[in-house]
């Protein structure tokens, strides 16, 4: 098995997450970015403008760069855990401005 991953609701509210966790011996091969792509085009499917978020370490750089790439945007920075943490919501909608 290389890895795992799934969609779920957030308790707070309509917000959507997505985890996924892969063995390392699947790391830097494309799988999360290939998984994150399909899931964000199932979530575009089918519930077309509900947001999708994310949150990261700001020191764990590969997530942080798989978030760049379907365009997650920064939403805030926060410290738990020790350490500094970056929350990201992408939506199929297009945002103004």
């Amino acid at each position: 098995m290389l890895g795992l991953g799934s969609p779920a609701r957030l308790v707070r509210g309509r917000r959507r997450q997505r985890f996924y966790l892969f063995s390392p011996k699947a790391w830097g091969r494309g799988y999360a970015a290939e998984g994150c792509a399909a899931a964000l085009g199932w979530f575009a499917d089918a519930l077309p403008g509900e947001p999708v978020v994310l949150c990261t370490q700001t020191a764990n750089y590969r997530p942080m760069r798989l978030a760049a790439k379907p365009g997650f945007t920064e939403v805030r920075r926060f410290e738990e855990w020790g350490a500094e943490q970056w929350f990201g919501m992408w939506s199929s909608v297009a945002q103004p401005g």
